[in-house]
């Protein structure tokens, strides 16, 4: 089970989906997770909902500790 502040590399799962089909989330870069925005088990979590928040440094998790998703979101970055 991955948890806030674990490191993680190409190929880690990073979490599994139940829908009508089984679905796993796999890592493809490696990072550290900053926040786990769902428990595990959670249900009805609706599509396009951020589930998880993946940071490149580590130190830059602490940016997240307060964060709760209902923050209204901001444009992408390029």
């Amino acid at each position: 089970e991955q948890k806030g502040g674990d490191k993680v590399k190409p190929g880690d799962v990073l979490c599994g989906i139940e829908t009508d089909k089984a679905v796993l989330i796999t890592n493809v870069e490696e990072g550290f997770i900053a926040k786990i925005l769902y428990p595990e088990g959670a249900k009805d979590v609706k599509l396009g909902n951020l589930i998880a928040i993946l940071v490149d440094k580590q130190s830059d998790i602490a940016a997240f500790a307060n964060y709760t998703g209902a923050e209204s979101a901001a444009a992408p970055q390029k």
